[in-house]
């Protein structure tokens, strides 16, 4: 059975090199764009397990790329991954349909349980019939 493939957004290159290794340790296949607008273009070519995007980018931001995450495909979890954390975006993350929204420095056992919830929520999501939009 295939790893599952994870989108990581993240215009820090040193961030994006660690999150991409510790995905990859733990087993997970991942892809990485170094930007919101690389992020919507991989989206809308092919489909990913979880997105993992920073929220604050130049350019399209995290938030744009979850809304153009949930317009695509809306069982797929996205976690959102910010330095500048504060309760409003936080709530406004979560109304856009984020799955997580973490705080950097991410502790890396905390971001696989983090996943390994999303692949259930996700699983789940895609079994059953009678879940209400």
């Amino acid at each position: 059975m295939n790893a599952p493939t994870i989108l990581i957004v993240e215009d820090d290159a040193n961030f994006r090199r660690v999150l991409e290794f510790q995905l990859t340790e733990a087993g997970y296949q991942t892809t990485v764009a170094e930007n919101g607008e690389e992020a919507r273009e991989l989206f809308s070519e092919h489909r990913y397990r979880i997105v993992l995007t920073d929220l604050n980018m130049p350019g399209i931001g995290g938030e744009e790329v979850l809304k153009h995450v949930k317009e695509v495909s809306p069982d797929t979890p996205v976690i959102i991954i910010t330095a500048f954390g504060s309760i409003d975006s936080a709530v406004e993350a979560m109304k856009l349909g984020a799955f997580q929204y973490l705080t950097k420095p991410v502790n890396g056992d905390e971001l696989i349980h983090v996943i390994n919830d999303a692949l259930k929520y996700s699983k789940g999501r895609a079994g059953n019939p009678f879940r209400h939009e």
